[in-house]
């Protein structure tokens, strides 16, 4: 499998480093290779993968602004692991509930030797919750608290929850075309701004919603 990796990954940012593609390619090894008795990835087709999952987590990297970003809700560091390779001086918290997550990035952590990572076990809905980053990342984030929700219901409960943690700034949300049917209500309160990230891979495109706090009190 592991040359099956490089091999894709490789094809796929072609105009990369090779650090980077070394250093993607190790953490998708090792993915897959926990995937198999632990199913922390969302498809086992490990091109899919690849080509929708990282590469738009890739693609929305560049999108980010802040010296800080927690990614909540990061299940197996999709995209946290993919924002901290590609940006290693920027702090990155890797935020989730259940401990298999979290033993497989504490993990991850170690073997890719990715210093800017550090690893938090939490549940953003309990009320105690409080983000220290000035920026905030999901992808697609869910739960069963919240699954019912319609998708501008589940945004703008999570985006308040968001911004509770008066040190957060940005937020940004990696999601499907439904961010593009908000009402103006919603993108009035968080001032939203939506980009689309292109894809040469699939007929379909994502999407990231961009949030801006005010009144933002650094701590």
């Amino acid at each position: 499998m592991s040359s099956s990796i490089e091999e894709i990954v490789k094809d796929t940012f072609d105009k990369e480093e090779e650090s980077v593609l070394s250093d993607i390619s190790n953490y998708l090894t090792l993915l897959f290779k926990w995937h198999d008795t632990n199913n922390i990835v969302s498809s086992s087709d490990v091109e899919y993968v690849i080509k929708r999952e990282i590469y738009d987590s890739y693609e929305f990297s560049k999108l980010l602004t802040g010296s800080s970003i927690s990614d909540i809700g990061t299940g197996g560091g999709i995209p946290g692991i993919i924002i901290a390779i590609l940006n290693p001086n920027t702090e990155i918290v890797l935020i989730d509930r259940k401990s298999t997550f979290i033993d497989f990035l504490t993990i991850a952590k170690s073997e890719l030797k990715l210093e800017n990572i550090s690893i938090v076990k939490k549940d953003i809905l309990k009320a105690s919750f409080y983000l220290s980053t000035d920026t905030v990342v999901m992808k697609n984030f869910s739960n069963k608290k919240i699954s019912k929700m319609s998708f501008e219901k589940k945004i703008i409960h999570l985006m308040r929850i968001i911004k509770k943690s008066k040190r957060v700034t940005k937020a940004y949300m990696l999601t499907g075309s439904p961010v593009l049917e908000l009402s103006k209500e919603c993108v009035k309160e968080f001032d939203l701004k939506t980009s689309k990230i292109s894809t040469p891979f699939f007929d379909t495109n994502r999407f990231v919603a961009e949030a801006t706090f005010e009144n933002i009190i650094n701590s």
